[in-house]
């Protein structure tokens, strides 16, 4: 063999690696799995265990949830991407209402009340150096999401979820279709419809009320198809007798 046919061989393989290693830092750079949102992790695992999510936050690639069933709490960690549950531990049975200087549920709802900002749907509280408050709110069918100071009571921001998605480039379906997909199934009225993307094509959540419970529907924003249905009594709601008061 040739100096010059070594040299040939040498330089096509060294050509190859630095091919190869050019698509993986494209790949890495541009098809990262999409990242699960809040909203689905916390009703998979409502769904999974039972319970209700109390307090969540995001550190890196995993969410930390403090999950309350029964009269225990449950610190899990879990996959962003995958939504796997990679631990999850029992803790010591403490309430916000013992934090020093931190507001307590009830508080934050009577002070939302006074402002009439609508009907109150959940509280749930954040952990981190900023303590606060997320707080979900229906009013004339839309879902908001309101952050409070959990020290101070302000309101940090203040946003409406989105009603559907913001191009039509796909085939969707309307935000009407999705409650009438809804209201087939369960007779009620509306009380919010919200978007969500996904790497699926996205899905809406309409919850519907009747007397004695409150349906949520997870419809696929581009077949209809519904992925989910969540129950919830009101017999116990704390949020709807403050409506009723």
């Amino acid at each position: 063999m040739t100096n010059y046919t070594k040299w040939m061989i040498g330089l096509v393989v060294l050509m190859l690696l630095i091919t190869a290693a050019v698509i993986y830092t494209i790949q890495s750079q541009f098809f990262k799995p999409e990242q699960l949102t809040i909203h689905e992790v916390a009703t998979k695992i409502e769904t999974l265990y039972g319970g209700t999510v109390e307090s969540f936050e995001q550190k890196e690639d995993f969410f930390h949830m403090i999950l309350e069933r029964g009269n225990a709490s449950y610190d899990l960690q879990i996959d962003a991407t995958t939504g796997s549950v990679m631990k999850m531990n029992e803790v010591a049975a403490e309430t916000i209402e013992d934090t020093p200087s931190i507001k307590t549920k009830e508080e934050i709802r009577t002070l939302l009340n006074s402002q009439n900002k609508g009907t109150i749907h959940s509280i749930a509280f954040q952990q981190g150096e900023a303590p606060q408050y997320i707080v979900e709110i229906t009013e004339n069918e839309l879902l908001k999401s309101v952050t409070v100071n959990a020290k101070t009571g302000e309101i940090l921001s203040e946003k409406v979820k989105q009603q559907a998605p913001e191009s039509n480039n796909t085939p969707t379906i309307t935000k009407d279709k999705a409650k009438q997909i809804a209201l087939s199934q369960l007779n009620g009225a509306i009380q919010y419809v919200a978007y969500e993307t996904s790497s699926d094509g996205g899905y809406y959540l309409v919850e519907i009320r009747t007397l004695n419970k409150a349906v949520t529907f997870q419809i696929h924003a581009i077949s209809g198809n519904i992925l989910s249905v969540k129950n919830r009594s009101l017999d116990d709601d704390e949020d709807d007798d403050d409506e009723e008061d």
